[in-house]
């Protein structure tokens, strides 16, 4: 499959086809999925994305910032065919099989840190945060868990109680698991005005860790586990200062808090 122009938008959108799909998705499909545009995908190569329509757009989302590689890359179409010619489905959490031992060994090879580590997998991020938040809580014998406003975890009760971002995402969902508190998360095109370098705002969030959450809302000594996103997501796309990381760091390791990255996207 090959496009000799992207884009190329022969009419406008959405397309008669495409104004099907969507008519019937909203007759059938729950209403929780929230779509930004009416795009309804056939076949992709690399960049391109072509509708039912036949209009060939550039994607610039990657499949939500994971599909780094672009659409149908062919090794990875033949590596997906050859496993499925092997087998369907054999659940890895009762059975052995060896790219499942191979691709852990591969992970932990080329994680960052000079410890022995062990790879959890997970059908998704929520998954996945509340497998860490599960994991913080055992291993400490500790109750709560601290995160970020702006933040966003997931959507399944645990992860949801963690984020932070939109109030609609917990509309009539409470009561919420307990035992976790919001801090700030550093935003320096937004910082108070006297905070005018990335470092000051960056140390104030540090700051109010210490000074407000840990003396108003939770001793350090009950927190199992920080949740971060080194760079938040939904919150903004927010890069922060580089004393950021290596202070909230730093504060864990003072009061023998474990220190979860999100970093799904």
């Amino acid at each position: 499959m090959t496009y000799a122009k992207v884009p190329d938008i022969k009419m406008p959108l959405p397309g008669p086809k495409a104004k099907a799909v969507i008519a019937l998705d909203n007759e059938y499909v729950s209403p929780s999925y929230t779509r930004g545009y009416p795009m309804v995908i056939v076949k992709g190569r690399g960049l391109a994305a072509e509708d039912c329509d036949g209009n060939v757009f550039l994607d610039m989302t990657a499949g939500i910032a994971v599909n780094s590689c672009g659409h149908s890359h062919p090794r990875i179409v033949e590596a997906i065919k050859k496993a499925a010619e092997n087998f369907q489905h054999m659940s890895g959490t009762d059975f052995y099989y060896p790219v499942q031992s191979q691709l852990a060994e591969m992970i932990s090879q080329h994680t960052p840190g000079n410890v022995a580590r062990r790879v959890f997998f997970c059908n998704s991020g929520t998954e996945a945060n509340e497998g860490a938040l599960k994991l913080a809580r055992w291993y400490t014998k500790r109750s709560w868990a601290i995160s970020f406003r702006g933040s966003f975890h997931g959507r399944t009760y645990g992860s949801l109680s963690l984020g932070c971002s939109k109030s609609i995402h917990r509309n009539h969902f409470a009561p919420l698991p307990s035992a976790v508190a919001h801090a700030n998360y550093p935003y320096p095109y937004r910082a108070a005005p006297h905070l005018n370098t990335p470092e000051l705002v960056g140390q104030d969030c540090l700051d109010y860790l210490e000074n407000v959450v840990f003396k108003r809302e939770v001793q350090p000594e009950e927190v199992a586990c920080i949740f971060v996103e080194p760079i938040q997501g939904e919150g903004g796309y927010v890069v922060p200062p580089d004393n950021w990381l290596p202070g909230l760091r730093k504060l864990c390791d003072k009061h023998g808090i474990l220190l979860v990255f999100d970093e799904v996207q």
